[in-house]
């Protein structure tokens, strides 16, 4: 069986769900990354960490998984008054993402994991997933559709806390949410030829915290960077990917056995 849905024919598909496959949908985003990296950050991050946290799960744990073709569009409306930003309206995206799950459903799958690549997708995915749980359930069916934690995932927190202690990773604050130093470190161990290294310099940046209220970027930075990539290198950016992986891998595990 291949990893990616993409690459099966539908026999393969049909296979997978009777033999109770996990599926695996990366959720993306085309949005500006500040001066310095491509638009195309976010959905780089949930493919990649999609495809290899799932053949990690495989080969590590054995687990039963494929992996659908990333939707590369999300909800970025915070970063609308940049170029490049493509932007779906909420309730486009949470339509797009409720089909997509019930179609994957509707060919018999019962568990589901979104890898999301972008925060303003947040909150239109959990809507979704509630929305296609609740249509099922009034049919009678059950169905487990599960965001990965991110940042709030305990491997990646403890790990994160490791390799800030031996140095690797630098402490950027709380002002690192959106291209600063961590998104800048992934893309310079995975695609340093896209990264425009002249441009790394830290923003001057309209308050010292995130605001309450619902923001654009443009309020807060005049470059779209938060944070500091002038911190970032390649090999924060590979312990990174590495400690995705295997944070992505390990609740793929979890979801087999739950």
């Amino acid at each position: 069986m291949q990893l990616r849905w993409g690459e099966c024919t539908w026999e393969d598909i049909k296979a997978a769900a009777a033999e109770d496959y996990i599926v695996v949908f990366p959720a993306g985003a085309i949005e500006q990354h500040g001066p310095m990296l491509p638009v195309d950050t976010d959905a780089n991050i949930a493919e990649k960490n999609a495809n290899d946290g799932a053949d990690l799960a495989r080969h590590e744990y054995g687990v039963k998984c494929l992996v659908l073709p990333a939707l590369p569009y999300g909800q970025s409306c915070h970063h609308m008054n940049f170029p490049g930003t493509i932007s779906l309206r909420f309730e486009t995206y949470i339509a797009a993402v409720t089909d997509v799950l019930q179609e994957v459903v509707r060919h018999g799958f019962k568990k589901i994991v979104i890898v999301n690549g972008n925060g303003g997708n947040e909150a239109p995915l959990i809507v979704a997933m509630y929305r296609v749980m609740e249509e099922e359930a009034l049919q009678g069916r059950e169905v487990r559709i599960y965001l990965h934690p991110g940042h709030a995932d305990g491997h990646v927190r403890s790990e994160t806390q490791r390799l800030r202690d031996e140095g690797v990773i630098p402490v950027e604050g709380q002002m690192g949410i959106h291209a600063g130093m961590w998104e800048t470190s992934e893309t310079l161990a995975d695609r340093p030829e896209l990264v425009k290294r002249d441009k790394l310099a830290r923003p001057e940046l309209a308050r010292s915290s995130v605001p309450a209220w619902a923001w654009r970027t443009d309020e807060l930075s005049q470059t779209g960077a938060f944070g500091d990539p002038s911190l970032a290198t390649a090999e924060a950016g590979a312990a990174m990917w590495r400690m995705w992986r295997e944070s992505v891998a390990m609740f793929l595990a979890r979801v087999q056995e739950d």
